[in-house]
């Protein structure tokens, strides 16, 4: 491997392993309110509401990401079938403009739920 790959190799792997281990903690500090909440009895309907929000927000957030990833592999792909060098700017522009459409359908989505919940 070049240099530049390697960099690039560690730095995925330290940010991934920085989110998963992000993630994990979060998840399990979350339990954990949740469970002393219920044990204290401090269940009413604002409580309820708020443990209810953040998996909804956790819900759009995976949309939001599969959407992105989705249309980025559709960009790949399309550079594949078209036969472009991977370091081309016409390689660069398709993948970011497959990943900016996957933006734009996210928030379409979301502009509809809000205008329902209002």
């Amino acid at each position: 491997m070049e240099g530049f790959d390697i960099v690039l190799t560690v730095l995925i792997t330290f940010a991934f392993t920085g989110f998963t281990t992000i993630g994990i903690i979060k998840g399990i500090t979350s339990y954990r309110l949740r469970r002393r909440m219920i044990e204290a009895g401090l269940i009413n309907e604002e409580a309820m509401e708020l443990l209810k929000d953040g998996a909804k927000e956790n819900y759009y957030t995976s949309l939001k990401w599969g959407l992105i990833l989705f249309f980025s592999g559709i960009g790949l792909i399309i550079i594949n079938s078209m036969d472009y060098y991977y370091d081309s700017t016409a390689a660069y522009g398709i993948v970011i403009t497959a990943a900016s459409l996957g933006f734009l359908i996210y928030f379409i989505f979301m502009k509809q739920e809000i205008k329902k919940e209002q």
